[in-house]
């Protein structure tokens, strides 16, 4: 069969898309990927696929949208698609009205996020929500990768009249061992030999809410905050670092290769974000055996349980800091957590994820021996 793939703007050839290639293709069928690769990292020739540039914008009044409309129909119509999949909420809105438009069957939607989760803003839990429901007469397959999600899909009708199904996100690599010298890494990136190292990673903007956790670093003492990432909110977090007086505390790193180095070699893992999916970064801290210390949100309170970690309000300075302070003394329950998410994160593994994928592939497109 012929598919067409829609989604958004990609930077590299993700893992959760090798994992849904790797289905697909052992299914015999063929595929076209249609998005964004204008910041495309690396090689596109490594993707097994034909792709094709379209000028769709994560920005939904964007009017390049327009525009992107149109080339996912000449698409369709160049490559004589049979079949749809689409992820991500413009990719997946344009590509099901597209869709529509050819009365093509079936279309797979993986929602990696619904808009309207639990605490989002008005217009989420209306105007998209309202979306989703009416973008659901026009699909057949759902993939949900959260439990929150899962529910609220439930409620959705479907085209095909299935239930939408669950998915243990894209997948992680586990059991992997970071062999490094604890001393020598904490020096490289100015951290005492002997300090206790909280560490989070990723973009630096207002939804990662890295702001709370440097105002609950002024009242833990002398423990150390160790960031990676770049982004918008960097010189607003350094300038509150210094107003509150914990400059020497908090460290900026920047882009690293080395993430899992230097998870290796911290104490605990935080992610405090407002909103989340399935976040790679906290799945890779419960490999490596550290306690994860999260906020209340979809997709991190999937993960984080009791045994493994704390949750948080995402605003709630003052509680981040007690059970910071709770880990920093009493190394035993960091031992007995990190043990813990060693084992639950076997859940998330790529073995699992491509299991999961293949089944639905197959029931979604069935075996195809068409060629482009």
């Amino acid at each position: 069969m012929r598919l067409l793939l829609v989604t958004n703007k990609v930077r590299t050839y993700a893992l959760g898309f090798q994992n849904l290639f790797s289905s697909l293709l052992r299914l015999g069928h063929e595929i076209v990927w249609a998005a964004d690769f204008s910041y495309f990292i690396g090689d596109k020739t490594a993707i097994p696929c034909i792709v094709e540039q379209i000028n769709i914008n994560t920005n939904p009044f964007n009017p390049s949208n327009i525009k992107a409309y149109f080339q996912i129909l000449e698409i369709i119509d160049k490559y004589e698609i049979e079949g749809l999949l689409c992820s991500t909420p413009i990719g997946g809105a344009l590509g099901r009205l597209t869709a529509k438009k050819r009365n093509i069957n079936p279309v797979w939607y993986a929602a990696h996020g619904f808009l309207f989760f639990e605490g989002a803003p008005l217009i989420n839990r209306t105007v998209y929500k309202w979306e989703e429901i009416i973008l659901a007469h026009f699909t057949d397959i759902l993939i949900t990768i959260t439990e929150e999600d899962y529910l609220a899909a439930q409620k959705l009708k479907l085209r095909s009249g299935k239930k939408p199904f669950l998915v243990h996100g894209a997948g992680v690599k586990v059991g992997v061992s970071v062999d490094i010298d604890r001393r020598e890494k904490r020096s490289s990136i100015g951290v005492p030999e002997d300090a206790f190292v909280i560490v989070s990673a990723g973009e630096l903007n207002k939804n990662k809410n890295t702001e709370v956790i440097v105002k609950a670093l002024k009242k833990t003492g002398e423990v150390h905050y160790v960031v990676c990432g770049e982004g918008p909110e960097k010189d607003n977090l350094k300038k509150l670092a210094h107003k509150l007086g914990v400059a020497d505390r908090f460290h900026l790193l920047g882009y690293r290769t080395d993430i899992q180095e230097i998870m290796a070699c911290a104490d605990a893992f935080t992610m405090m974000s407002f909103r989340e999916g399935m976040p790679r970064a906290l799945l890779e801290a419960m490999d490596l055996g550290l306690p994860c210390i999260g906020s209340d949100t979809r997709g991190i309170r999937d993960l984080i349980d009791k045994e493994g970690g704390f949750i948080c309000k995402p605003t709630d300075a003052v509680f981040l800091a007690e059970v910071i302070r709770k880990l920093q003394i009493d190394p035993k329950m960091r031992k007995m957590m990190g043990n813990h998410n060693k084992s639950k994160v076997q859940e998330y593994s790529i073995e699992v994820v491509q299991k999961e994928l293949f089944n639905i592939c197959k029931e979604a497109f069935g075996n195809s021996k068409a060629k482009l």
